[in-house]
C-alpha cells in the first residue's frame, strides 16, 4: 500500500476508492482481531481466500496478532513511538507532543505537529 492509499483509508477503508478489495478485507480482518475478535469466523475467513492463500491468512493472522501485542505491550508502560510521521527519530517527550496522550493514527494533527518540533514549548 503506498502512503496516500493508507491516509485515506486509515479511518474509512471500507469506502476508499483507493484501496483494493484484498487490502480491504485484510483491513477489516486487522480491525475485527483488534476490537472485535469474537466477531471472527468463517464470513471474514471465506472473504480473505478470495484474495489470499491458506498460508497467506495464517500470515496475515499471526502478523497482526503479534502487532497487537507488541502495541498493548508498549502502551502499557506508556511508550511512544520512536519515529516522527516524517521519520524523524525522537525522544519519548518529544513524541507524546507530536502523537498527543492515545497515539492512534498519524493522521489527527501528529504531521502538522511533527513539522514544528521548536513549538514543543509553546
Amino acid at each position: 500500500m503506498t502512503e496516500d492509499q493508507i491516509d485515506d483509508g486509515i479511518d474509512n477503508f471500507e469506502t476508499s476508492e483507493k484501496i483494493s478489495d484484498a487490502d480491504r478485507v485484510a483491513l477489516r480482518y486487522s480491525d475485527l482481531m483488534a476490537n472485535a475478535p469474537e466477531k471472527i469466523g468463517s464470513t471474514i475467513y471465506a472473504e480473505l481466500a478470495e484474495h489470499y492463500s491458506e498460508a497467506e491468512i495464517i500470515e496475515l493472522g499471526a502478523f497482526i496478532g503479534f502487532n497487537i501485542g507488541y502495541h498493548t505491550f508498549f502502551g502499557s508502560l506508556d511508550f511512544y513511538p520512536m519515529f516522527t510521521p516524517d521519520g524523524r527519530l525522537v525522544d519519548q517527550d518529544e513524541s507524546r507532543r507530536i502523537y498527543g496522550d492515545n497515539p492512534i493514527s498519524h493522521l489527527d494533527g501528529a504531521v502538522q505537529r511533527s513539522a514544528a518540533p521548536d513549538k514543543a514549548a509553546e
